[in-house]
């Protein structure tokens, strides 16, 4: 019974073995040609994709050359074009710089011409400046006082204090005599006081007697001697014409406060006092 049941066990093993081999046989025939047919039908569909790949790299290749070809062609007829516009601008900037060479010229001569016309314009004024000055020397008053020249009155009004030399005489605001080398006229505080004969302004100083004077030379060792004035138009060196106003009359100084506003008018031959009705109408 024990030998029986081993003998159908190990029967049965055996048989699932050759069942088990026999699948095994069958499946690897089964599957073996699926195995080569795969890596043909790869192969063949690698092969289609390989010349469907190559026909567009082929393709992709013409499309890209054909541009490239239009492109240098284009780049070829651009740079034919730049050249010959650099040429045509090259020509124009070269006409251009012959025209500014020759404006450039022009421009030369008409510096040229420009500056010697302002030369000549200087040199114009220049000796215009010259004529001008050696006019004004012209027309400068001429000093040049003698015992001969009339002189006219420096103001208008009456002789309040005459002049005398070789005798006193009475000064009432200081109420004593003494020797009186001028003359004091009478006038109205702001009356104008002109130039009584051409002179050159020789000084203008401040006095405690005659207050603002101003003394002018005549010529040939004269002159003339004016105070109590104020608003000088004049200024030292200025040569003045006979009859031209040289300042007005001011309050007079304390010296003269009894007589009244006046100009005190004197003349002068090499530093001694002259009488100067000799030389008034």
């Amino acid at each position: 019974m024990m030998n029986n049941k081993i003998t159908r066990i190990i029967a049965n093993t055996v048989g699932l073995a050759a069942v088990a081999a026999l699948g095994i046989t069958v499946y690897q025939l089964g599957t073996a040609p699926v195995k080569e047919n795969a890596p043909k039908e790869q192969t063949e569909s690698t092969g289609q994709e390989e010349d469907s790949m190559v026909d567009v790299g082929n393709s992709q290749v013409e499309s890209e050359n054909q541009p490239l070809i239009q492109e240098e062609g284009e780049e070829n007829q651009d740079y034919t074009q730049d050249t010959e516009n650099t040429v045509e601008n090259s020509l124009e900037d070269s006409e251009a710089d012959e025209d500014n060479s020759g404006e450039d010229a022009n421009s030369d001569e008409e510096d040229v011409s420009s500056g010697e016309e302002t030369l000549q314009t200087t040199e114009n004024e220049d000796a215009g400046e010259a004529t001008d000055v050696s006019a004004s020397a012209v027309n400068l008053p001429a000093v040049n006082f003698s015992e001969d020249t009339l002189m006219e009155w420096p103001v208008n009004g009456n002789i309040l204090l005459d002049y005398s030399m070789d005798q006193t005489t009475y000064f009432p605001t200081l109420d004593q005599y003494k020797l009186s080398p001028g003359i004091s006229v009478g006038a109205v505080e702001g009356a104008p006081v002109t130039a009584a004969v051409n002179g050159t302004v020789y000084s203008i100083e401040q006095d405690a007697q005659t207050g603002t004077t101003l003394t002018m030379e005549l010529g040939n060792g004269y002159q003339a001697v004016y105070g109590q004035l104020e608003d000088l138009t004049v200024s030292e060196g200025d040569t003045v014409k006979k009859g031209t106003t040289i300042g007005y009359i001011a309050q007079p100084t304390k010296y003269y406060s009894t007589e009244g506003t006046n100009l005190y008018f004197a003349m002068k031959r090499n530093g001694e006092p002259v009488d100067p009705i000799q030389y008034l109408p």
